[in-house]
């Protein structure tokens, strides 16, 4: 009996982009979208931007640590993902990931 291989072929996954995080010393554009969300505890929370080609500015609003990234790969702890209270971050990125130990508020301004 001559046995079938069920072998799947696997598509190469596409390199993936570096993370582009942008100064925000000098930043110039017009705002054309803002959004503040309350995170929940240890639960994940996925903004994806209303326009293209935008950069993306996170602020913690509130008490406690929020971490965020353009990747999934968030990991509460993680000193170069976090935000410590009215930090601000800014990306260049289509998609941010955010989560956190407490229940901070985040403000997520989208420039272009």
């Amino acid at each position: 009996m001559t046995g079938t291989t069920n072998k799947r072929k696997r598509t190469p996954k596409a390199p993936e982009k570096e993370t582009e995080t942008v100064s925000l010393d000098g930043l110039k554009g017009d705002v054309v979208a803002e959004f503040t969300q309350q995170l929940s505890i240890m639960g994940q929370f996925i903004y994806n931007a209303q326009e293209e080609d935008t950069t993306l500015i996170v602020e913690n609003l509130g008490f406690g640590d929020i971490y965020v990234s353009d990747k999934p790969n968030l990991r509460v702890g993680n000193e170069d993902q976090r935000l410590l209270f009215k930090e601000q971050k800014a990306f260049k990125a289509r998609k941010l990931f955010m989560t956190s130990g407490s229940q901070p508020v985040a403000s997520i301004i989208e420039i272009k």
